[in-house]
This record gives structure tokens, C-alpha cells and sequence, in this order.
């Protein structure tokens, strides 16, 4: 289970996958969870060509004011990032664990869901319904649940993980963990390549967790439209912990997702 859980950082859960990388805890169930639904997503691709893709206009994040000293509900900021992601419609993720890991993701909606991990020594690829995983030595292996061959076995695994981990909902219920936010003020990110040099520091005011992961030391910096340039914390599970940060760039902008029927 560890070799599957290491490949599933995605958009979402910003902390737990890399701290998962290390357990052997089982994985969740992926349920009812999945990339945004189509009609929540052309709603949103509807607003944010009001405003262009670098001002997404969602009226989730009305109640999210970014201003040093305020106050916001953990609930309103989840789905006002969530709805804000979903809205401009791309972006490429750096997700750094300490435990070593280093994915590169690029994630689209269009308004099908479709992404692309890439941490070297394994890539991932979901469109849609389907997905797939390039195996060492083996090539890219499409996820069917009616397998029963090993390979296709562990790559429906990952394949269905990275789709819950990628879902936005996630994001937004492990952010309304903590009840509330405090607005630090104007920071630089602590990084060179997120695409802004300017973000709002935002800090849980009591203790979260993420899909059952206790979080401590988190802060989420988010630019001026809701969207986050960069975040960073401490996930603990089974007397096992993991930083992992997450860089955010080229929101809007062109991707890359591999595909693997042209291989």
C-alpha cells in the first residue's frame, strides 16, 4: 500500500499525501467523492470569463475577505478556494515532501477532468472516467475495476485515489476543520517560482485534520483572487510525520497532460 499511496498528491489534500507516502494505512474509500461535477464546473467557467482567467469571480468567496486581522470562516474559505480553482479552469502544482518525494502536476477541467503527476520514476494520468499508470519497465497500464491482473489491479488503486485526492471538495473539508482562519497579513511566499510575489498569509486558528490526518503548522498563502500561490504543513498519523509543501503556478494557462493512447 505504501507504493501506491506515494504517487496520489494531486490537487487536493495539500498535506496527507505526502505524509500517506510513509504509513501503511489503509487507503480511503474513494465513495461518492470524484472531480467536480460538470454542471458545477461550467457554472463556474461561466463566471470566471466575466473577469478573465486571472480574476476568478465566484460568489463563494464573498464572505472571504483577504485583509490583515480579519476573521473567516473555515467553511467559507474551503469552498471559496475549491470553487476558485475549479473557476479559472488550470494550473501546475509542485508538490515537496520530506520524505523525499517530488511531483510535478498538471491538472485541467474542460469541463471533462483530466490531470497528469509526473514524480519521475512513475507518472499518472486521469481523463475523466479512466486513468492510467506508467510502471517501470512496463508502460502505461489503464485502471479497469473488472481486472484481475495484478498490474492492472494496483493501477485502478492509484488511479481511484488520485481521484479523490484531487477533488476540491477535499480541500475544502479539510480547510473547514478548523472553524476559523486569521488573515496574517501581505507575505512573500517562501518560494522563487509560485507566480506571485505578493500573497495573504492565512493561518488555522485551532487544530485540522485532512481524510483522518492530524495537521499542525499550516499556512496557506492565497493571491488576491482567492487562488493559492503556495502551502505548507505538518501531517501525523501512526507515529509518523511528513512536511510537504505545495507550489502553485501557471493558473489559467496552458498544461501538459500526457497521453498515454499515443504512446
Amino acid at each position: 500500500m505504501k507504493t501506491i499511496l506515494r504517487r496520489g498528491p494531486a490537487i487536493v489534500p495539500m498535506l496527507v499525501a505526502g505524509l500517506l507516502a510513509g504509513c501503511g494505512t489503509a487507503a480511503p474509500e474513494p465513495g461518492d467523492v470524484g472531480p467536480a461535477t460538470a454542471a458545477a464546473t461550467a457554472t463556474a467557467s461561466e463566471q470566471a470569463q466575466a473577469a478573465g482567467p486571472d480574476q476568478p469571480a465566484v460568489s463563494e468567496c464573498d464572505d472571504v475577505e483577504l485583509r490583515a486581522g480579519r476573521t473567516v470562516s473555515g467553511q467559507a474559505l474551503g469552498d471559496c478556494v475549491a470553487a476558485a480553482m475549479v473557476a479559472v479552469g488550470s494550473g501546475v502544482q509542485r508538490v515537496e515532501s520530506s520524505d523525499g518525494t517530488d511531483d510535478v502536476v498538471n491538472f485541467r477541467w474542460d469541463p471533462d477532468y483530466s490531470m497528469s503527476i509526473d514524480g519521475g520514476d512513475r507518472e499518472v494520468v486521469v481523463q475523466g472516467e479512466t486513468g492510467w499508470v506508467r510502471f517501470p519497465g512496463q508502460g502505461w497500464v489503464q485502471a479497469d475495476s473488472s481486472s484481475t491482473d495484478p498490474a492492472v489491479v494496483m493501477a485502478t488503486g492509484i488511479v481511484d485515489l488520485v481521484r479523490v485526492f484531487s477533488d476540491p471538495r477535499v480541500m475544502a473539508a479539510g480547510l473547514a476543520t478548523s472553524e476559523s482562519w486569521t488573515v496574517v497579513g501581505d507575505e512573500n511566499p517562501p518560494v522563487d517560482d509560485a507566480d506571485t510575489t505578493i500573497a495573504y498569509l492565512l493561518t488555522p486558528d485551532t487544530p485540522m485534520t485532512m481524510m483522518g490526518v492530524a495537521v499542525s503548522d499550516f499556512e496557506l498563502y492565497l493571491r488576491s483572487n482567492h487562488l493559492p500561490a503556495y502551502a505548507v504543513g505538518t501531517g501525523s498519523f501512526g507515529g509518523f510525520s511528513a512536511t510537504t509543501s505545495n507550489t502553485f503556478t501557471q493558473w489559467g494557462g496552458a498544461v501538459e497532460i500526457a497521453d498515454p493512447t499515443q504512446d
